[in-house]
């Protein structure tokens, strides 16, 4: 990789997530990828009782990495978003003022529905899927972002307070589960997805379901049997849900340090992909779909579409 990039050319975007910290750095008049990393971090599970987020020693250190990239790449426009987790907590401004201090930047804690916007746009534009109408679902750490979308304009979303962290922080199980466990769990994660009225207005429609977030691009990365993650096998990969279950019920049969042996599996998700899963096959079952569609992009490629 070009480490000598000229001054000034290079915009840089950053998601700070429930689960995920990541960053992407674009060439500015060419659109080149110069670097795409992430570090899983679990930041949804530093909340305490009094709903204040104590950031953990490897936030700041996977945020020092961030900006050794950022600084080395010469970067000349960065913008930082907080999502679901820095909306729950109640300490937000100290969060913002802290991570002011320590790194000259500002983070912005974006709405669930400007999460959701930035979602969708950047989960399209790396598939070519033609002009019907399109259904996203983010499945993040605190939340789950769902788009519909006709001739690239949002026209309704919903943000469901149901994440991979989120469930994992309510049931705490991470192996052996039982047959019983498993059923309670779906139970309950499809009574939470009801709730919402938003799926009552799909039941005729003809779409496009598109899925991005750890949860599908570890699915298919576990399929493709990568070694080496690579984005643009993932992009457009079809996954069908006999597969989805397949796999769910293999993992339920491996303890984390198995699951991590996979090909596909990102260390920090061997625990929470299997939460992933039972939101992913709830919202299949509601939504009466039996295949979807992967896409790698997502939030941080929407903020590129809006970087002056």
């Amino acid at each position: 990789m070009q480490r000598f990039i000229k001054k000034n050319m290079a915009y840089a975007a950053v998601d700070l997530g429930t689960n995920a910290l990541r960053l992407l750095i674009i060439d500015e008049e060419e659109g080149k990828i110069l670097k795409r990393s992430s570090s899983i971090v679990g930041l949804g599970s530093y909340l305490n009782n009094h709903r204040e987020l104590i950031p953990p020693k490897t936030y700041y250190e996977a945020l020092d990495k961030i900006f050794k990239e950022i600084s080395n790449f010469k970067v000349k426009n960065i913008c930082v978003v907080g999502t679901s987790i820095f909306r729950d907590c109640i300490n937000k401004k100290e969060i913002k003022d802290n991570f002011y201090k320590l790194y000259r930047n500002n983070l912005t804690i974006i709405s669930p529905k400007k999460e959701a916007s930035l979602t969708s746009a950047g989960a399209l534009s790396s598939l070519s899927l033609g002009k019907k109408a399109k259904l996203v679902v983010d499945i993040g750490g605190g939340s789950t972002e769902i788009v519909y979308s006709e001739g690239g304009t949002m026209t309704s979303f919903v943000s469901m307070r149901l994440g991979v962290v989120r469930e994992f922080n309510t049931y705490g199980i991470s192996e052996n589960f039982t047959l019983q466990q498993r059923a309670i769990i779906f139970d309950k994660i499809e009574k939470k997805i009801n709730k919402y009225s938003f799926f009552n207005k799909l039941k005729d429609n003809d779409y496009d379901l598109v899925m991005n977030g750890g949860t599908p691009t570890t699915l298919a990365a576990i399929k493709l049997k990568m070694k080496k993650y690579n984005s643009q096998f993932v992009n457009g990969q079809n996954l069908k849900l006999s597969y989805i279950k397949k796999v769910h019920n293999f993992l339920f049969e491996m303890s984390p340090e198995e699951r991590l042996k996979l090909s596909g599996m990102e260390k920090g998700r061997e625990v929470v992909i299997i939460y992933g899963i039972f939101i992913l096959l709830s919202i299949l079952k509601i939504l009466n779909r039996k295949s979807l569609y992967v896409s790698d992009s997502g939030i941080l490629e929407g903020i590129m579409q809006e970087i002056d």
